[in-house]
């Protein structure tokens, strides 16, 4: 029986409770905390302390073959009723973080050989989507998946002049007389869809982890629901209309309620403000405040303010903020402090690409819309009143329905700074410099290149873009 993708990670462990157990569950999303604490519990539910080191296994999905993966999963457990079999970041959840090209080249490239080469076009736009050319020429269901999936990859979903292209690909891949009996199938992820489609061992657990979005479309994701497992996308945590409907501040009062303490609104707030919201940072801030309260039942603003620093989620708007004022020099100097607080060059890339994409959004809104720049006159109240809050409203359920992904859904202030720098940018510029990010954060996971460096050139070019074209 197929299952909901969108079981959420508490439904899970009462499943679990409740003796009802799948066969595989995939855990993908970008708040790797609640991936880690889900895993840790279902972990303390399926596997006895004193034989876990005998029924758990967990393998790196970059480097381990399906075969391996396999074997483990068919061995019976010993002396426990369940074994556990974790492979985390299994590369066929998300090809493309493995190309040097972002999609929208490898497309766009395959276009441009279309007439003099069709091999080439074809094998290259298979090698993509993951298929092989066999498939494109028959139609096959995993070629429509694979289309759809990365449409949704996409920045703005498929062009008319891409969506004309893949429709026509069938055609072009019917022309060739040697199919590619994988195209850009690996052979053992094939062998995963085969033993999927099998009779799966009733002792063993396959959990698969992936410390990124995993489209709803892909095939192992939709292979795996369809045997009956679990499919959960741990986002991050949208905030609520108020604190009693925040579920964050749920989680946080659940956390101090098992050292038997409560937190204060204003100092939840200012713990939410200084960390960004931030799940892993955040369980760290509170272990700290613990220790360093001692007695004391109730934790308030200035335990906060004394304990949680600003650091590093500061930086980052200033870094962001400095991007959008096209301001080079403290752009370049924000980004070094960022990179010496020991933020990750990777997630970094990632907020520069939600702030690009989100300032991209608002300049369309701007464009249809008809508005004039708001600049520095507007005062913050006047902005949420006049333009947030009506936009939000007339707009604002055409965009993403996440807050993390939808200009409008999350705190206005973000806007509020967006809105004010959007006449520095062209769409164009923005578009540009959304595809140069996302380059980036390919290259950063793919190449040996200096990442200092490779940010440096990336802020550098997106503050002096206009400036190269005059």
């Amino acid at each position: 029986m197929k299952q909901s993708p969108e079981a959420k990670p508490v439904n899970i462990l009462r499943e679990i409770e409740g003796n009802k157990i799948a066969p595989v569950y995939l855990l993908c999303g970008k708040e790797t905390f609640l991936i880690e604490g889900t895993l840790k519990q279902m972990l303390d539910k399926l596997l006895p302390s004193d034989t876990r080191d005998f029924n758990l296994t967990i393998l790196d999905g970059n480097t381990v073959p399906v075969r391996d993966i396999l074997s483990n999963v068919e061995v019976y457990p010993m002396m426990a009723e369940w074994r556990v079999v974790i492979v985390e970041d299994f590369s066929a959840f998300n090809k493309t973080q493995k190309r040097n090209a972002s999609p929208t080249t490898i497309i766009h490239n395959a276009m441009q050989v279309e007439a003099e080469d069709v091999q080439k076009c074809v094998t290259d736009t298979a090698k993509l989507l993951g298929v092989s050319t066999q498939q494109i020429a028959d139609e096959h269901p995993d070629f429509s998946s694979a289309v759809q999936e990365i449409g949704e990859t996409l920045s703005g979903g498929l062009t008319e002049d891409v969506r004309a292209f893949l429709t026509r690909l069938p055609e072009l891949a019917a022309q060739l007389e040697v199919h590619s009996e994988n195209g850009g199938s690996d052979s053992d992820a094939d062998l995963l869809l085969e033993w999927l489609q099998g009779n799966l061992p009733k002792t063993s657990v396959l959990i698969f982890t992936v410390k990124d979005e995993v489209s709803k479309t892909n095939r192992f994701a939709k292979a795996i629901q369809e045997v009956g497992g679990r499919y959960v996308s741990f986002d991050p945590l949208e905030k609520g209309t108020s604190l009693n409907r925040d579920p964050l501040y749920k989680k946080v009062m659940e956390k101090f309620a098992t050292f038997n303490k409560k937190i204060t609104p204003r100092a939840f707030e200012l713990l939410r403000n200084r960390t960004g919201g931030d799940m892993h940072t955040i369980a760290e801030a509170i272990n700290k405040i613990i220790n360093y309260v001692g007695d004391k039942q109730q934790v308030d603003e200035l335990d906060v303010r004394n304990l949680v620093t600003q650091s590093a989620f500061d930086r980052i708007f200033d870094l962001t903020d400095a991007i959008g004022k096209r301001s080079t020099r403290q752009a370049l100097k924000s980004l070094r402090e960022v990179l010496a607080s020991g933020q990750g060059p990777i997630p970094l890339t990632a907020t520069i690409a939600t702030y690009i994409r989100s300032s991209l959004q608002a300049k369309l809104i701007v464009v249809r819309k008809g508005l004039k720049p708001i600049g520095k006159r507007m005062r913050y109240p006047d902005f949420i009143t006049k333009i947030f809050e009506p936009l939000a409203e007339e707009v604002g359920e055409i965009l993403p329905n996440s807050a993390g992904h939808n200009v409008l859904k999350g705190s206005p202030f973000p806007a509020y700074k967006i809105f004010q720098t959007l006449h520095a940018f062209t769409v164009e510029e923005l578009m540009d410099a959304l595809e140069k990010t996302l380059e980036v954060e390919i290259q950063l996971k793919t190449t040996p290149f200096d990442e200092e460096v490779l940010l440096e050139q990336l802020v550098y070019d997106i503050c002096n873009s206009s400036r190269q074209q005059m």
